[in-house]
C-alpha cells in the first residue's frame, strides 16, 4: 500500500472546500513522488451520467497507467454510484486509489454517514473557530517563512474576511510583497489602504477596547487618505457598538453560533466582543450611544449651537468633532 494513504479509498468530509482540496493535491503530489506518470482522473458525483463516468476512470487503462480518481461532490452521488463506490471501498483494491470530497450536507447525509462507518479513511476538513482559525492564519503566514502580529490578524480579517481560500491568497500576496518580519498591523493596513471599510473597523475597534492613541492614530491616517470618511467611521462605531450590547446582555452559557447570529457579527469576532464587554457597564454603553447619534447628525446636518441654530461644520470641525467623540467614548471603557 502507498504510505500517502491509509486505505486506498479516502473519504474528505466535512464540506470545507478549500481544505480539502488543498489535501487532495497534497495526496496527488505525494503519490506522483512514487509513481511520477500517475494520472489524475477527475468525475463530478452530481453529473447525470456520473457512475458512467466513475466506471471508466477506474477501469484498467489500455497502456496501463496507473491513476487516481477524485469524485467530487460525492454527497449528491445517484444510488448507481453509491453502490459501484460503497463496493469499492469493501475490495479495497490498492490498484484502484479513489479520493472522495464532500462539498456540502444539502443532501446525501445517510451516505455521508454510510462512507464515514465504512473501511475507507476519513480526513474531516470543517471550518476552523475561535482560536483555530487564528492558529490556521498564522500557520499560513509559517508557511510562507513569516512571522504575524495579533493586531495584524485582526486586521487582515477585517480586510478580508473569513473565507480561507481568499484568506490563503491574501497571506500569500502580503509575505510576497511585503519585506516586514513579523508583519504587524501597520503594514495590513497600509497595504489594504484603499478600503474604507479596514480604516473604519481600525478605529472602532480601538475605541471601544479603550485604546485612545491608537483610535486617535488610525482616525487621522484615516481621514489623511479619505477626507470624507467621517460618516463610514460613525456608522461603524454604531454597529460595533450594537454588537457589544447583544454580547454584554446575552445570557451566560448562550452557544458562540447563536450570539454571533444575535449580534450580527461572525463567530470569530465573539471572543474580542466579550474581551470588551467586561470592560463596559450598561450606563457607559448608553452614553456611548448618545455620543454616536450626535455626531451622525452633526457630520450629516450640522451642530446644534446653544441658540439652537446650525452649524454647517467645515473639515477642520469635522475632525475635531470625531475626535472629541471618539476620546469621549474610548475614556468610558474603563481601561484608559
Amino acid at each position: 500500500m502507498l504510505a500517502p494513504m491509509a486505505h486506498p479509498v479516502v473519504f474528505l468530509a466535512g464540506g470545507e472546500d478549500f481544505l480539502a482540496e488543498r489535501e487532495v493535491l497534497r495526496i496527488v503530489r505525494a503519490l506522483r513522488t512514487i509513481d511520477p506518470a500517475l494520472e489524475r482522473r477527475d468525475v463530478d458525483a452530481s453529473s447525470d451520467s456520473a457512475h458512467f463516468d466513475f466506471q471508466d476512470a477506474v477501469a484498467p487503462s489500455l497502456f496501463g497507467e496507473s491513476a487516481v480518481v477524485v469524485v467530487d461532490n460525492v454527497e449528491q452521488a445517484t444510488e448507481q454510484l453509491q453502490e459501484l463506490l460503497l463496493d469499492l471501498i469493501a475490495r479495497g483494491n490498492d490498484d484502484q486509489k479513489v479520493l472522495l470530497i464532500q462539498r456540502g450536507l444539502q443532501k446525501g447525509r445517510s451516505f455521508v454517514e454510510k462512507l464515514k462507518k465504512s473501511p475507507a479513511e476519513t480526513l474531516q476538513f470543517e471550518k476552523p473557530k475561535g482560536r483555530a482559525f487564528d492558529d490556521f492564519i498564522s500557520a499560513e503566514f509559517k508557511l510562507n517563512k513569516r512571522k504575524v502580529t495579533p493586531d495584524a490578524l485582526k486586521s487582515l480579517r477585517a480586510a478580508v474576511g473569513d473565507d480561507l481560500r481568499a484568506l490563503a491568497s491574501a497571506i500569500s500576496q502580503l509575505c510576497s510583497d511585503l519585506d516586514s518580519n513579523p508583519i504587524e498591523a501597520a503594514d495590513v493596513d497600509k497595504y489594504y489602504e484603499g478600503m474604507a471599510g479596514v480604516a473604519t473597523y481600525t478605529i472602532s475597534d480601538a475605541v471601544f477596547d479603550g485604546r485612545t492613541v491608537a483610535a486617535l492614530t488610525a482616525l487621522r491616517w484615516a481621514i489623511e487618505r479619505e477626507p470624507n470618511i467621517g460618516p463610514a467611521v460613525v456608522a461603524t462605531a454604531a454597529s460595533a457598538l450594537r454588537a457589544l450590547v447583544s454580547v454584554a446582555s446575552a445570557p451566560s452559557g448562550l452557544p458562540e453560533a447563536e450570539l454571533a447570529r444575535q449580534a450580527g457579527v461572525p463567530p470569530w469576532k465573539i471572543r474580542g466582543l466579550r474581551d470588551q464587554a467586561r470592560r463596559w457597564r450598561p450606563a457607559e454603553l448608553a452614553d456611548a450611544a448618545l455620543l454616536l447619534a450626535k455626531a451622525d447628525a452633526a457630520l450629516k446636518a450640522g451642530e446644534i449651537d446653544a441658540l439652537g441654530g446650525i452649524t454647517v461644520l467645515d473639515p477642520v470641525q469635522r475632525q475635531a468633532l470625531l475626535e472629541r467623540t471618539l476620546l469621549s467614548i474610548a475614556r468610558r471603557s474603563g481601561r484608559s
